[in-house]
């Protein structure tokens, strides 16, 4: 439903600044259309126009990405922000951007230098970074103690003191588990993807893995469970019966020391569940991997405006516009239940260290370091649809199934949703 609001309210501003276009004759000031599918662009786009002689028009996009080229019934775009715009056609899409640093636009210095290399093509600058969110363990604040690392945890941390946690009945039943890899898919995507997995758009935009690094990561987490939490299938009983609950009552209740999130959920919680829980960034090898769909930005090749363009950049990357974008959506209650700059961490390194802790007061006990963030390999467009119906489908099923029972290989699952792609 919330997802469902989003989308309406930016279709409904689309269909607003699409009536001022229409009415605008030729003499006047071409207006910057955007195609985005992040819903926060419409207050952001608003305060612009209110702030600005220039005018731009916001065009909703489910999968910008997968809109490219746009068809004859589109708008044109002239600046485009989504996740999945790294991809091998990016090069075919969008503006060498490198201008706006040489005309002093925006600075290199401001940016993340890992998120701003993301965008880069050869040593050209196609994308700019907008925001991004990291991987969360969360605990219940009674439970400080049993956690020495001040600002992140590892895998092979969380296992061992989540084992320590682990409590029985005399019936030998588990009454408490540290920590349940099975709790969360998004979990288990992850330690696949952090052990060397390497989900990522093949040639043509097909979808390509390394056979190996999935072997052993699920091997890896397959050994976790039965070590630490007897099977497969006694964790799998456990998450069903307790940790049926969201994530902050997971690790408030007692019954597990640790919980997976991401920082958007984190941050999305009341400053009452705030007020119980502590956390650590999730680390392993000395990294912090960015989650897949970090937003970017970029002109569109063909724009018929790329002035205007590069006017909405100049002012969106400064750090008093971001702030007053904040400020904007704190005193008028605009989405007050999304975290940060267009729903993640700004990708302007000042506004996450001095900005968003004014508004996010949890942040100022762990500001994400940044010489640890790693951003994942580049993804197909159809990433979302294809994780969701063919990646944690295969996952799920490899560690959760009976030893020697046959399950449906990645390939396999593969094969049939580009058969259904097909037939849509």
């Amino acid at each position: 439903m919330h997802k469902f609001t989003n989308s309406l309210r930016v279709v409904l501003a689309a269909a607003l600044f699409a009536g001022l276009l229409t009415g605008c004759s030729k003499k006047e000031e071409k207006r910057i259309v955007i195609w985005t599918s992040n819903s926060e662009f419409a207050p952001y786009v608003e305060y612009f126009n209110s702030t600005h002689k220039e005018k731009a028009v916001l065009v909703y996009k489910e999968n910008p990405a997968a809109s490219l080229p746009p068809s004859s019934q589109d708008l044109q775009p002239d600046l485009i922000i989504g996740p999945l715009l790294r991809n091998e056609k990016t090069t075919s899409y969008f503006h060498a951007i490198d201008f706006l640093f040489d005309r002093k636009v925006i600075s290199h210095n401001n940016f993340y230098k890992s998120l701003l290399k993301s965008g880069q093509v050869h040593l050209t600058q196609y994308l700019l970074p907008v925001s991004f969110n990291l991987p969360v363990i969360i605990f219940s604040n009674d439970n400080n103690k049993l956690v020495s690392n001040s600002y992140t945890l590892s895998l092979d941390e969380i296992q061992k003191t989540g084992s320590e946690y682990n409590k029985t009945d005399k019936r030998g039943r588990y009454t408490n588990i540290g920590f349940a890899p099975q709790s969360s898919d998004e979990f288990l995507y992850t330690v696949t993807k952090i052990k060397g997995a390497a989900f990522k758009e093949g040639k043509n935009g097909t979808f390509v893995w390394n056979k190996e690094g999935l072997a052993s990561s699920i091997a890896y987490i397959n050994n976790w469970i039965t070590t630490s939490n007897t099977s497969n299938q006694v964790e799998s009983d456990f998450v069903y019966k307790y940790l049926s609950v969201t994530d902050d009552k997971r690790v408030t209740s007692g019954r597990s020391l640790f919980a997976f999130t991401t920082s958007d959920k984190l941050f999305q919680l009341s400053r009452e569940q705030l007020a119980k829980i502590d956390f650590r960034w999730l680390e392993n090898g000395g990294f912090i991997p960015v989650e897949d769909e970090m937003l970017m930005m970029g002109i569109y090749r063909k724009s018929k405006n790329v002035k205007g363009a590069s006017s909405f950049i100049s002012w969106f990357y400064k750090e008093d516009t971001q702030r007053a974008l904040l400020e904007h959506k704190e005193k008028n209650n605009l989405e007050i239940n999304t975290f940060g700059i267009a729903g993640g961490f700004s990708a302007i390194r000042e506004v996450n260290e001095h900005i968003l802790p004014v508004y996010y007061t949890t942040l100022l006990s762990n500001i994400p370091q940044a010489e640890l963030f790693k951003v994942s390999e580049k993804k197909p467009v159809r990433w979302q649809a294809i994780k969701t119906k063919v990646v944690l489908p295969y996952i799920k099923d490899s560690v959760s199934t009976t030893p020697g029972k046959k399950i449906i290989t990645l390939e396999e699952h593969y094969t049939e949703f580009k058969k259904q792609r097909f037939n849509q």
